[in-house]
């Protein structure tokens, strides 16, 4: 199995740098799948397809308020954690200006 992940890691490699729209269109996915895996292990009821459409902005009847938060919450979550990436800041100095 690690070698055909090698394999197709180099497959990838090769097409480097990936287009713009490609990139854009691999996050979106990417947020989606995390975003709806990880509410699924919380009891969160919400499909996949109802997961991508709360976070276009749009209500699913029958849900609960509860859950549209956890979707919209947990892309939040993910473009705080990517801000401090881009910056570069030391977590633990972000930590620690957190609790003082």
């Amino acid at each position: 199995m690690l070698e055909q992940i090698n394999q197709k890691k180099a497959l990838l490699d090769e097409k480097r740098p990936l287009p713009k729209y490609t990139l854009k269109s691999l996050r979106e996915k990417l947020l989606v799948e995390w975003t709806y895996n990880s509410n699924a292990i919380e009891g969160n009821t919400l499909t996949i397809n109802e997961t991508k459409v709360v976070l276009e902005g749009i209500t699913v009847g029958g849900k609960t308020m509860r859950e549209h938060l956890e979707v919209l919450n947990h892309r939040d979550a993910i473009a705080y954690v990517e801000e401090i990436v881009h910056k570069e800041e030391p977590l633990l100095d972000l930590y620690l200006s957190s609790v003082n």
